[in-house]
């Protein structure tokens, strides 16, 4: 008889360790999803942060006159207009990297972010940075190979309703 009680409690014990792992495991999972929404939401944020910097209208002008023409620049207004680009360039790119680990919230958003990739580096005057910048080296291959690939004769916008 204490031989059965102590099987049964044993079950349930072993039931009990059971439901504590589904339940740790289904914790986990919330967890897992909120902790990658809110990435996503950093880099939302990081991008909005940087497209803001142009609304200060001295920015606004100096990318605009980098973007027409990069060699009309003084030697400062390019160095600006660089750093500009680099911090596009990483802040845009960290989207591309994670586009297989969009959540679902999220679906489409890399056509967007592709795209404006492609306006940020597509210009004359990026196209002369990019050919000044290169050689530097600061840019990982991967990198340097998807800005080649941007600035490529042909590039064009993406997505489902292009």
């Amino acid at each position: 008889m204490l031989s059965t009680i102590a099987d049964i409690a044993d079950l349930i014990a072993a039931a009990g360790v059971i439901a504590s792992l589904l339940f740790l495991s289904f914790e986990l999972r919330i967890q897992n999803r909120e902790t990658q929404l809110n990435n996503w939401r950093e880099l939302l944020m990081s991008l909005t942060g940087f497209k803001a910097v142009t609304n200060d209208p001295f920015m606004a002008d100096l990318v605009t006159r980098g973007h027409a023409d990069y060699h009309a620049l003084t030697e400062v207004e390019k160095f600006a207009f660089g750093l500009y680009l680099e911090q596009g360039i990483h802040i845009i790119g960290n989207f591309e990297k994670h586009t297989g680990k969009i959540p679902p919230e999220f679906t489409g958003l890399h056509y967007p972010i592709q795209n404006t990739l492609l306006d940020h580096l597509a210009t004359p005057g990026a196209r002369a940075w990019w050919s000044e910048s290169r050689p530097r080296g600061r840019f990982l291959p991967a990198t340097v190979a998807r800005i080649e690939e941007l600035q490529a004769p042909g590039a064009r916008p993406v997505g489902p309703h292009l």
